[in-house]
């Protein structure tokens, strides 16, 4: 028998296929990629169609020794890398590493799950490398690495060194910046509700709101206009004047796709997208379940846009239902989706356990908080595609009192359907009225011409809210929506954008620093194709029609990258570093007389007192310049006052002496801090810096140290 070489991208993949392979094959991990464009240098030859040079990447030479020896022994090499343009291109990277001669004869193997049965199958019908997939791929990472290398060092002369420019995270970023500017200009509109608490004779209670007068809809924006409704209806008698009952039906959401997987793990879970991508894969690469079942892959592939589900996933969906909740929730036909995205690939399948009647409470021994919660989400979700849809009752009554119209809603349950396993989460809006939820709202029995009695009438002020900032669940959202990256780009650039200091999460949601708005303008007025949503989308829709083959690779990268080098070598000599790194000046000291300035700088906004004077390169000494201070976070660059500034320029403030040295309260971006010569701390927020004294600094270094020296101790056994 030949000795057949797999590889695959993971060890932990590695050893769950291993279990389902006979003798004659060996099992090897390749460590995900193991060849790149070099890290210095752009790594690609323009003038020759765009020809890249790859090096194997730092760390991987052993592995790729590894492998050279393994091949040697084997008579024929299988890829069994993911089947995604990043699996595809991982095994043909394998195979010119590796110098495989014939790469047209080696055996690449695609499945959705690491299970015996989809393993076997995919040995049983292996098939070539899909060039088409590796060129998509390449004209992805070559397009990257010419916009990012190309703008970022423009980047760094106009505006500081250290800062990124990409193709899709310059996107993302602009999103949460233009989003933060809604939320700067809103301006909150006030407007009044006000609600009838009603009896019938049987002394049943129930509630009203006011909605109309004269029959058109009533809008109060003032408490003058609320007040002459409240005085019209003084003495009114209350009566039913209409009555509406009907049922509705909801249906389940379709199957998880990665970006509705991490848009729910977000909301119901509160895990980062990060976080979600990283569980995720260790559920498809598999767990060891013990019992003499091994290692095995318990969901499928978690990077589809597909909502599809395979003939024999709905089958072992119908027949979990019944075993789990009765004939009843079992629908007769399946239920089938079918997929918005326009490059979606329909082979592939959605996000679902390998096995339905593997129930999450089986594996509570075996999966650690983290992977059986996830496991839960998407088993609940996709069972829940093949239930009945939930039957709702809603009844509407109109009650009428004087010239005006109260509107009263119920609605009862009558079968819960999927509901019984699965409610989809939401996200935060703006509306003035909350959404309904699935809970029962039961009304008393009513009847057209019952007369009802007030109880009291109660108005209440409102103002409108601007619209909500963006979680990384509503991100990912957005970006799908508007076709802007793919699945297994939304968690990358996530993290990308937060490493590089564009972007901040503050208690869940996504804040742009001041250093998002000064490079997002920039490239809006020089670069607009570089952070505009729908050019965006449309090279995507190109990369995806290289892959198809229906694009030639070369010929979509000339289109872009020829005329965008172009302007930006026009751009670097036109635009002068202090065009972009505006100041504005909002008053003067009236101690020293010296102008007082915000600008942005590296590490955020900043107050300057005065002006750097002009020094030939070399002559100016460490320290030496304008006095300056962080503006902490509530002090917005655009709408601090000379009042608002002053007080910080008076940091930092020298306490006094403390094991021989100064100590001094300072504001940092993060906000104020105590520095001495052996360390610093944070000041408490309940400690006023212009206040804090030297014994109470001295007291929060110590509390600072002996945390240190606490969490530092290893607990006894």
């Amino acid at each position: 028998m030949p000795l057949n070489l797999v590889i695959v991208a993971s060890p932990a993949k590695a050893k769950t296929i291993k279990r389902f392979l006979g003798k004659d094959y060996v099992v090897e991990a390749s460590m995900g990629h193991i060849r790149d464009l070099p890290q210095s240098g752009l790594g690609v030859d323009v003038a020759k169609g765009f020809e890249p040079t790859y090096e194997v990447s730092e760390g991987k030479q052993t592995v790729v020794k590894n492998l050279r020896a393994a091949l040697k022994k084997a008579d024929e090499l299988w890829i069994a890398t993911d089947e995604d343009r990043e699996g595809e291109a991982i095994g043909w990277h394998l195979t010119q590493a590796l110098g495989v001669k014939n790469p047209e004869q080696v055996k690449r193997i695609v499945f959705h799950e690491i299970t015996e049965g989809a393993i076997q199958e995919a040995i049983k019908n292996p098939r070539t490398l899909d060039m088409r997939l590796v060129d998509a791929q390449q004209a992805r990472r070559i397009l990257d690495r010419l916009v990012g290398y190309t703008l970022s060092p423009f980047l760094w002369k106009k505006v500081y060194s250290g800062l990124s420019a990409g193709r899709v995270q310059s996107v993302a970023v602009r999103i949460i910046v233009d989003r933060e500017r809604e939320i700067r200009a809103f301006v909150p509109r006030e407007y009044w509700s006000v609600v009838a608490e009603l009896e019938t004779e049987k002394k049943e209670a129930f509630t009203a709101s006011l909605e109309r007068k004269n029959g058109e809809k009533l809008a109060l924006g003032t408490k003058e206009e609320t007040d002459q409704a409240l005085s019209d209806l003084k003495g009114a008698s209350y009566t039913v004047s209409d009555l509406e009952e009907k049922e509705v039906e909801r249906n389940p959401a379709a199957p998880f796709t990665t970006s509705t997987l991490q848009q729910e793990a977000a909301r119901k879970l509160g895990f980062s997208v990060k976080q979600t991508m990283v569980v995720a894969q260790q559920l498809y690469e598999g767990v060891n379940l013990g019992k003499g079942l091994g290692q095995t892959g318990l969901i499928t592939y978690m990077r589809t846009d597909s909502v599809n589900l395979s003939t024999k996933a709905l089958e072992d969906a119908k027949r979990t239902i019944e075993k789990h909740f009765g004939r009843e929730y079992v629908i007769a036909t399946p239920r089938t989706y079918k997929t918005k995205s326009k490059g979606a690939q329909e082979a592939h399948e959605a996000i679902r356990p390998t096995e339905m009647e593997r129930t999450p409470e089986s594996l509570t021994d075996v999966l650690d908080h983290q992977q059986l919660k996830l496991y839960t989400l998407i088993w609940n979700r996709t069972l829940a595609t093949q239930m009945p849809p939930a039957q709702f009752k809603r009844i509407g009554a109109d009650i009428s009192a004087a010239s005006y119209t109260f509107r009263a809603t119920g609605q009862t349950v009558i079968f819960d359907g999927f509901l019984r396993v699965y409610r989809e989460g939401r996200d935060e809006t703006n509306d003035e009225k909350p959404v309904e939820d699935d809970n029962e709202k039961l009304l008393p029995l009513l009847k057209k011409g019952d007369a009802l009695t007030l109880d009291r009438i109660v108005p209440e002020q409102h103002f409108t809210k601007p619209p909500p900032r963006y979680t990384e669940a509503s991100l990912v959202k957005k970006m799908e929506e508007e076709g802007i990256g793919r699945p297994s780009t939304y968690a990358p650039t996530i993290s990308t954008v937060q490493q590089r200091g564009y972007i901040r999460k503050d208690a869940g949601k996504l804040l742009p620093e001041e250093i998002a708005f000064t490079v997002t303008d920039l490239l809006a007025e020089h670069f607009p194709n570089v952070v505009d949503l729908t050019f965006t989308a449309q090279m995507e829709q190109s990369l995806d029609d290289i892959a198809e083959g229906t694009v030639k690779g070369t010929k979509f990268l000339s289109s872009f990258f020829v005329p965008f080098k172009e302007l930006v070598e026009l751009k670097t000599k036109e635009i002068k570093k202090g065009d972009v790194m505006k100041e504005r000046e909002i008053g003067t000291d009236p101690a020293s007389g010296l102008p007082v300035i915000v600008r942005t700088g590296r590490f955020g906004p900043y107050v300057q007192l005065g002006r750097l004077e002009p020094l030939p390169k070399g002559k100016r000494k460490k320290g030496e310049g304008p006095k300056t201070a962080s503006l902490p976070k509530n002090c917005n660059l655009d709408t601090v006052t000379l009042e608002e500034a002053l007080p910080l320029l008076a940091f930092p403030r020298t306490l006094g002496d403390y094991n021989g040295a100064p100590l001094q309260v300072l504001l940092g971006r993060f906000g104020p801090y105590i520095k001495a010569a052996d360390g610093t701390a944070a000041l408490p927020p309940e400690k006023n810096p212009s206040t804090v004294t030297l014994e109470e600094a001295i007291q929060c270094l110590t509390d600072k140290q002996e945390q240190k020296k606490k969490a530092a101790t290893p607990l006894r056994e």
